[in-house]
């Protein structure tokens, strides 16, 4: 058995090994010209998304206008939908198990700060590339980036144990939205010539990609609930008397910046490559009244194929 085992290992060692050759570079010796390998490819991207928190704030219950301000806490889209008429105070009594004036929701119990998750990441890939190791590429990329956030409500219960007649019971609040990156970039591979004069592989390289990078954004879902499971939709209106009255504008907007990569290029074939890489963003993105630069990154595996 244990010599079953060394000689897959040696198999297996010499298929990784077979493809380094020492070249006499001197005697004009050398490997396939790398202009034999220049053509076009595709891909399929698979990896996730990390954006910045910067539009994450508009998921924070406080909603926008029809400009895309963010509102005050009197219109604030959760303040309304706690407690907003009369019907919905005693839909959010109920869902708390209180009477009415057994509960309070005031400024301080809003949601903090929002934070967007890491996302799925999947899209296209398109690069021609003029020898091995130098090529340009367009690719189109698309997320949903989620955020969530915690607020309070007060609740005055009565108590036997005065510790517990005011405390503060939490939920939770939740946003998503769309994202659409173009990316348009050159590509780099490292180090081809040096491994193969030193008889080393070139199976697994590095590389380098820069480029410039446009997102378009577009607000997806706000949304919480509370004890009883009910999910509220925060951008559906409704006036005193309870009738549906408006829905909110869903915001989208776009950016533009800066981008660069490095990762690892691994050749499976003559036709088939996979880069695993990290790419970070500079970039300002607008979403109604958000406009600020920040830093977004990816983690993305390329299934690439050559045509």
């Amino acid at each position: 058995m244990n010599n079953k085992i060394v000689l897959i290992a040696a198999v297996l060692l010499f298929a990784l090994s077979g493809n380094a050759q020492v070249y006499n570079y001197a005697d004009g010796e050398g490997p396939v010209p790398p202009d034999s390998i220049k053509g076009l490819y595709v891909a399929l991207n698979l990896g996730f998304y990390f954006a910045n928190n910067n539009t994450a704030v508009i998921y924070g219950g406080y909603g926008y206008q029809r400009d895309g301000t963010i509102n005050d806490f009197a219109n604030a889209w959760l303040n309304r939908s706690i407690q907003g008429n009369p019907e919905f105070r005693r839909q959010t009594s109920d869902a708390l198990g209180l009477a009415d004036g057994e509960w309070a929701f005031t400024e301080d119990d809003m949601p903090g700060v929002m934070q967007f998750s890491g996302s799925f990441m999947y899209g296209g890939h398109l690069r021609y590339m003029f020898n091995a190791d130098f090529g340009v590429y367009a690719e189109i990329n698309g997320t949903n980036p989620v955020t969530v956030g915690e607020f309070t409500i007060q609740t005055f219960s009565p108590s036997p144990d005065p510790t517990q007649n005011q405390r503060l019971r939490r939920f939770g609040i939740r946003g998503e939205e769309q994202r659409l990156i173009v990316n348009l970039g050159l590509h780099r591979v490292l180090f081809r010539e040096q491994f193969e004069k030193q008889g080393r592989s070139t199976t697994i390289l590095p590389y380098v990609d820069v480029g410039i990078n446009f997102t378009f954004t577009k607000f997806e879902e706000n949304f919480y609930s509370l004890d009883d499971g009910v999910v509220r939709d925060l951008t559906l209106f409704f006036n005193q008397q309870n009738q549906f009255v408006d829905q909110a504008n869903l915001l989208t907007g776009a950016g533009f910046g800066g981008f660069a990569a490095v990762g690892g290029q691994i050749t499976l074939g003559s036709k088939f490559i996979l880069n695993i890489g990290y790419n970070a963003s500079f970039e300002q993105i607008k979403l109604g009244d958000v406009n600020e630069r920040g830093l977004q990154s990816q983690v993305v595996l390329k299934a690439i194929y050559m045509f």
